[in-house]
């Protein structure tokens, strides 16, 4: 089976509910798994994506089960912060956390060598075993590396120990700005090890449910690990009959599980708004199915921050901010890319709407601090 550009992004649209909303009935553990986790390093884009992907949700059913720890927010895909259940925590990390320790920046010397590792990880274990501030944890680890600025030593044990994030009930949704760090066992739970193998093949399964069909290239971009990391798992689920093979229209294989859905690719695909760093947004290598590389520079600044946008016909179409409107509540203004027939421009204000009574309770100016990335008319 061919599949062309619309076909995959319909299919994409289908897994992440964004062309029927998911029930309300659908609990938000379950949801968060079917999506394939989600974006996390602004605190309120969860709850955003989760609002557009199910009927009546409420933000503080994510609160809760933050609070009750079936979900759980870390650094886990291409190192960066994810909200995943607790379950799929446990068993994606194997496989993303070598790269997550390999991981380097202009700005960080080499890595320490394995006895200052060893020794940052155990006092970094000692302390997180409750929730610890950064700054509380850069005074513990300082002086086992006295030769490094104290910033870059909390980040090299960030990148190694098995850390997540701590809730904020103070804060709105859930996280303020500035973490507080947990080991992940202590904060779940003893477990049994996950096997590495074990792992990999639950990140294909969980990244081909949510963001099927994909390349393997798509698959290694989303997760951050290579692609010859990744092929014995996709090797082993193939013996396994578990993936469908298909082709795009540039001759490249895709994959996907077998069972699921692929719509027609005239499927009507209603407007949505999505959060800052939506997972749509970053979840293939090649994003054409559902965003114009030309719409895609604007969207994607260069440090990585990705604009809250929305979708008209399947395909981003434009930026949305909340602003002050009138008698001071929040108001969504809509800013697209090109012209948008009247039909969609109808339903994206009565989407905007709906997301300014969510958001307004909570923050009602959310994101506003990304506003300097606002294109200039």
């Amino acid at each position: 089976m061919t599949l062309d550009a619309r076909a995959l992004g319909r299919a994409t649209l289908a897994r992440q509910h964004l062309l029927e909303r998911a029930p309300a009935g659908l609990g938000v553990v379950d949801l968060v798994e079917r999506v394939g986790g989600l974006q996390a390093q602004e605190p309120a884009s969860p709850s955003i994506a989760l609002w557009t992907r199910r009927q009546a949700f409420a933000a503080d059913e994510l609160d809760a089960a933050i609070a009750s720890r079936q979900i759980v927010k870390g650094t886990l895909m291409r190192t960066t912060l994810h909200v995943v259940s607790s379950a799929d925590h446990r068993l994606l990390r194997p496989a993303v956390a070598p790269t997550t320790s390999r991981i380097r920046r202009q700005d960080r010397h080499d890595p320490p060598d394995d006895a200052t590792l060893a020794r940052l990880l155990a006092v970094t274990a000692e302390w997180t075993a409750v929730p610890t501030s950064v700054t509380e944890l850069r005074l513990h680890l300082a002086p086992l590396w006295p030769e490094r600025d104290p910033d870059e030593v909390v980040w090299w044990a960030r990148r190694s120990a098995p850390l997540v994030h701590a809730p904020d009930p103070t804060a709105a949704w859930s996280f303020g700005r500035r973490p507080r760090l947990v080991d992940s066992t202590a904060w779940l739970g003893g477990t049994s090890p996950v096997d590495i193998a074990a792992s990999l093949e639950h990140l294909v399964r969980r990244y081909l449910g949510a963001f099927g069909p994909a390349t393997a290239a798509d698959l290694a971009a989303w997760s951050g690990v290579a692609v010859g990391t990744l092929r014995p798992a996709i090797a082993a689920l193939e013996a396994r009959d578990a993936v469908w093979h298909g082709h795009d229209d540039r001759g490249r294989t895709l994959l996907d599980l077998p069972d699921a859905p692929r719509p027609d690719a005239d499927v009507p695909a209603p407007p949505r708004l999505l959060p800052m760093w939506d997972s749509l947004l970053l979840a293939h290598a090649d994003r054409t199915r559902v965003i114009d590389d030309a719409d895609r520079a604007v969207v994607i600044a260069r440090n990585g921050d990705t604009l809250a946008t929305f979708l008209v016909d399947g395909r981003v179409a434009g930026l949305w901010w909340a602003e002050t409107g009138p008698g001071g509540r929040t108001h969504i203004a809509i800013e697209p890319f090109r012209p948008i027939p009247a039909s969609a421009m109808t339903a994206l204000r009565d989407e905007a709407e709906a997301l300014a009574a969510f958001v307004e309770p909570h923050e009602p100016l959310v994101y506003a601090r990304y506003r300097r990335w606002r294109p200039v008319a």
